[in-house]
């Protein structure tokens, strides 16, 4: 059997941890690290990364070049370097390098079955509470405007989240349950269909519920001695805290027993701003996040 290398792209943006940690955290095989074309870019510590990535025979690495503030040539540069690589598991670090690298990871990943990512800032000195924000604007002038282009990214429909919101609170139930739930809460698909039977009721279901939600991994159907049972996947509780939902399927899920996806959710609704706090003892410092955009934008990398 033919063993796949673990692959990340990820573009310079005058980092280390949040380049080099996935790599060992997630057992990658190889990076593929995407420089500026003007070497002036690049920081003395990241010479120092690559010469210690280098020194790791486990790890095999690769660099490529692009205009990190231009979406033509970044987005290039980032789909190419995913094609090559389309028979391995290919994951985009979006945490680095400019807006525009970001932009153009999750574009490549869209297009591709490349797998984003992106690292959260660790405070250095988690203790300090005092918020910064800057005494002036980050740019004193804008430059060109850019229009970029728009990827329909199509979630599941109210009535499917639903049904996901009703598994997520029952995990593992039949098909005739699934009608049952629909029928209660008057759902669209049920409610609108001139089936009688309940061979017509269980074609319907599949068609607008069962279907599409396991085409897209939401959902799982498996065989339970006589009967089959559906339960809700990973992907599933993903999209329900990721997408809006209705009053109803919002209830099931408060009222669910996952605390986690219930702190998702409402950390979505209340950003918490830790990762803008001050980093050390001496006074506020600017978030790393922060450190990439703040170069010069008109400058050609």
């Amino acid at each position: 059997m033919e063993v796949t290398d673990r692959v990340h792209v990820v573009a310079h943006g005058w980092e280390v941890a949040r380049v080099v940690d996935p790599l060992y955290e997630l057992k990658a095989d190889k990076i593929v690290l995407i420089l500026p074309h003007n070497e002036a870019f690049i920081a003395d510590f990241e010479y120092e990364m690559l010469d210690d990535l280098e020194a790791n025979d486990r790890i095999d690495v690769e660099t490529r070049t692009a205009n990190l503030y231009d979406l033509d040539s970044t987005l290039q540069t980032v789909t190419q370097a995913v094609k090559d690589h389309e028979d391995d598991e290919v994951f985009i670090n979006v945490s680095t390098g400019t807006q525009i690298a970001a932009i153009a990871g999750m574009m490549a990943a869209q297009t591709s079955e490349a797998t984003p990512f992106y690292v959260q800032i660790t405070p250095d000195n988690p203790d300090e509470s005092e918020v910064w924000t800057p005494d002036e604007p980050i740019f004193s002038t804008s430059g060109e405007i850019t229009e970029l282009p728009v990827f329909e990214l199509q979630g599941p429909s109210a009535e499917q989240l639903q049904i996901l919101g009703f598994l997520h609170g029952n995990d593992g139930v039949t098909k005739k349950e699934l009608i049952e739930h629909a029928e209660e809460a008057e759902l669209p698909f049920i409610m609108n269909t001139e089936a009688k039977s309940d061979e017509g009721r269980y074609r319907v279901l599949d068609s607008h519920i069962i279907t599409p939600l396991t085409e897209n991994e939401y959902i799982v159907v498996e065989k339970a001695g006589r009967e089959k049972q559906v339960s809700i996947t990973q992907r599933g509780i993903d999209a329900l805290a990721a997408f809006p939902l209705d009053s109803e399927t919002m209830d099931a899920v408060e009222s669910g027993p996952d605390h986690a996806l219930r702190e998702r959710r409402a950390k979505a609704s209340n950003p918490d701003f830790e990762s803008m706090t001050s980093r050390d003892g001496d006074g506020p410092s600017r978030p790393a996040d922060m450190h990439n955009a703040n170069s010069n934008s008109s400058s050609n990398q």
